[in-house]
């Protein structure tokens, strides 16, 4: 008697992140290498509708990351969503975060999930399907909200198949970072600059950033990464700006929107310190050395799992909606870069090893659920 191949559906709704395509092809990658037999079927179309009975012939849904669960509204207008009660596929989500100013405990305990959102995600599990989030601080969240049976899987952009196949020795980053020639270094530009007020402030603190890498490493080529791109609804002034100001400094822009692929050009850098989490992560999943800037709780959370230090973008005690820069932030990274040089700080091949710790017990258990 034939079995019949298993049939899984990928689906997401990026728009011009990179990262966000970094996730689901990643998510691919992963699901193509647990079950090679299966049929995966990709489909990242704004907004798609489907057709109940062809989603209903599926074994399993898989979605998740690059915003899919980050708000309420966001969650509230997919098609998942709006019509759970007619799908009979198991939904498997990946990734899962939210949005949040940052990490205290009055963010992480009195996270403002209405009983609507704790209900659905409940009842996805109980329907067999799966909640994996994304770091230690939402699977904290979850546990406190009444969000129950999530299992922490970590970002699926941490999994480049390659370096997991590497055997257990191998899992460094090339030496210590005191041994390592610092010849390319990454910048990430913001990614919080939706408020135009918030500009002139932002591009104030790149161009010291920036300004203060070059003078530490004088011969070390200098990489500015734009994860959206240039031109984008909200930061258009800020990237365009930004861009000019940084061919005048003799900084190369790099474009890494809409395409995963586009991320292979940090493979060659020595060091990433940067704003954006997904150029953070793929540095990570390289075993490239990375330092995070935190703009809220996504880069909150991704360096309390990994154990990595925090730095914010954001001064002490200043609101999100009013964003006042931390007026430290090259002093703490001049002092941090020193740590690293002297007396290796930051043990990056124990960073690679949560990072394999976390593919055994969560990405693994989820992968089990869906191809049993």
């Amino acid at each position: 008697m034939a079995i019949r191949m298993k049939k899984i559906l990928v689906v997401g709704r990026p728009y011009s992140n990179g990262g966000d395509f970094l996730i689901y092809d990643r998510i691919m990658r992963v699901l193509q290498a647990a079950c090679p037999e299966a049929q995966i079927t990709l489909n990242l179309q704004n907004d798609a509708q489907f057709d109940i009975d062809q989603i209903n012939a599926y074994d399993a849904i898989v979605t998740g990351g690059g915003g899919a669960q980050y708000a309420e509204p966001y969650v509230k207008t997919s098609f998942f969503y709006q019509h759970f009660d007619e799908i009979t596929t198991p939904i498997h989500y990946m990734g899962t975060g939210l949005y949040g100013a940052d990490g205290e405990d009055s963010t992480l305990y009195e996270y403002p999930y209405s009983d609507e959102m704790i209900s659905y995600f409940n009842q996805v599990v109980e329907r067999g399907g799966q909640l994996a989030t994304r770091d230690w601080v939402v699977d904290t969240i979850f546990r406190n909200s009444g969000i129950r049976g999530a299992v922490m899987a970590g970002c699926p952009a941490w999994y480049d198949l390659e370096m997991l196949g590497k055997p257990e020795t191998d899992a460094v980053f090339g030496g210590s970072f005191a041994d390592r020639e610092i010849r390319k270094i990454a910048v990430s530009n913001h990614g919080l600059t939706k408020n135009a007020q918030d500009h002139g402030k932002k591009l104030a603190q790149i161009e010291e950033l920036i300004l203060f890498l070059k003078k530490r490493f004088p011969s070390a080529e200098i990489l500015l990464t734009f994860n959206d791109g240039y031109i984008t609804k909200y930061s258009k002034d800020y990237n365009l700006t930004l861009q000019k100001w940084a061919d005048e400094q003799g900084v190369r822009c790099v474009d890494l929107s809409s395409d995963a692929e586009k991320f292979k050009a940090l493979d060659e850098i020595d060091l990433h310190a940067g704003f954006r989490v997904h150029t953070h992560i793929y540095c990570l999943s390289r075993m490239i050395p990375s330092l995070l800037i935190e703009e809220d709780i996504r880069g909150f959370g991704m360096n309390e799992t990994l154990h990595l230090p925090h730095i914010t973008a954001y001064a002490q005690h200043s609101k999100p909606d009013d964003f006042a820069a931390n007026p430290y932030l090259c002093a703490q990274l001049d002092v941090l870069l020193e740590q690293m040089r002297t007396q290796d700080r930051i043990d990056y091949g124990e960073v690679y090893q949560i990072i394999r710790r976390c593919y055994r017990t969560g990405m693994q258990t989820w992968l089990a659920k869906i191809l049993k």
